[in-house]
């Protein structure tokens, strides 16, 4: 793992933007290239609690199919929201013990808990009671954090919290599952090229031009409108979580809304973490699993599987590339 000082190495990383240009910047991420795409139209909706965005070729962009793809983000927001108490996910959290059926919760839920198995626990969508104690969700604080992801449990096409007191909270791995129902919608319609984001969660489907894949810009943790990397994309996700996305002030102290399942409180040794992958659902979840873990851990874990890279910033200065992920990835 590299060792640069931390401020020389992110100070460096803003300066080599040298000639990119910044194509409609966003929270966590940017197009990169040498010149605007001038060619791309870009349409802009809200859901899931962040800006979203489908980004087409001219020559193929029709309102109907971006509409299309804004629904279905918008659908998965308006039934895995924590913060709507009348959510087919909430609704679930407060009926503990009885099936909730519905495709988009049973998806969900059956992937959190696949990647919660395979993340020891690292992420856990059972961290609800905890993000309302921090401020980061409405809703009644308890005594008592109850985090346990088991509980959480799916059969038969339907999925229940077993026990009371616990809740399930889908924002580390909903946004990249409403970026993947909008892809599956643009290729209903026939669609091959699109890119589509939802806050830094995003699906590069495609090419824009037929010589040259997606470039896509890594945002700076630290200075919003400039890039630390950029990465090449097609037909595949990547999602970046970082401490700098969501803070509060609690106690005095900043604290970010990435929670340690373990301690039911909030982490910061990862500034920013980036995986890529073939689903943009797998990537988000991964990000922030990868976000709680130890750097070893989540390095090791992410170079294990396959079709699965990462790129991740620690707060003490250092950052890593998984090997897989190098030839096509440039630090700036």
């Amino acid at each position: 793992m590299n060792q640069p000082n931390r401020r020389q190495f992110l100070v460096n990383a803003g300066k080599a933007l040298g000639g990119l240009a910044l194509v409609n910047a966003s929270s966590t991420w940017a197009f990169a290239t040498k010149s605007p795409l001038s060619d791309l139209i870009h349409r802009s909706s809200w859901a899931m609690g962040t800006s979203i965005r489908v980004s087409m070729p001219q020559r193929i962009f029709t309102s109907d199919f971006v509409d299309s793809a804004f629904q279905s983000l918008q659908r998965v927001d308006s039934l895995l929201s924590a913060h709507d108490e009348k959510s087919l996910l909430m609704r679930m959290n407060a009926s503990a013990g009885t099936w909730s059926s519905g495709r988009e919760l049973v998806e969900v839920s059956r992937a959190a808990l696949h990647i919660g198995g395979q993340t020891s626990g690292a992420l856990d969508v059972t961290v609800l009671p905890a993000m309302r104690r921090f401020g980061f969700i409405p809703g009644k604080v308890s005594d008592l954090d109850r985090i346990d992801y088991s509980k959480l449990e799916v059969r038969d096409g339907q999925a229940r919290m077993a026990e009371s007191g616990y809740g399930a909270d889908f924002g580390g791995i909903a946004k990249g599952y409403g970026v993947d129902e909008a892809i599956s919608t643009l290729q209903s319609n026939r669609v091959q090229t699109a890119l589509v984001d939802a806050g830094g969660d995003l699906f590069a489907l495609g090419r824009p031009d037929a010589d040259r894949p997606w470039k896509i810009g890594i945002r700076h943790p630290e200075k919003n409108n400039e890039l630390i990397a950029t990465l090449e994309l097609e037909n595949e996700a990547v999602a970046t979580s970082g401490i700098y996305v969501q803070k509060r002030i609690v106690n005095g102290k900043e604290v970010s809304h990435l929670i340690d399942p373990k301690t039911g409180t909030p982490v910061n040794h990862v500034v920013s973490s980036t995986i890529v992958a073939q689903h943009t659902m797998t990537a988000d979840g991964l990000a922030t699993a990868t976000s709680v873990l130890q750097p070893k851990a989540a390095q090791s874990l992410i170079e294990s599987m396959h079709g699965v890279e990462g790129f991740w910033i620690y707060s003490d200065g250092s950052h890593y590339i998984t090997k897989g992920l190098r030839h096509r990835f440039q630090l700036l």
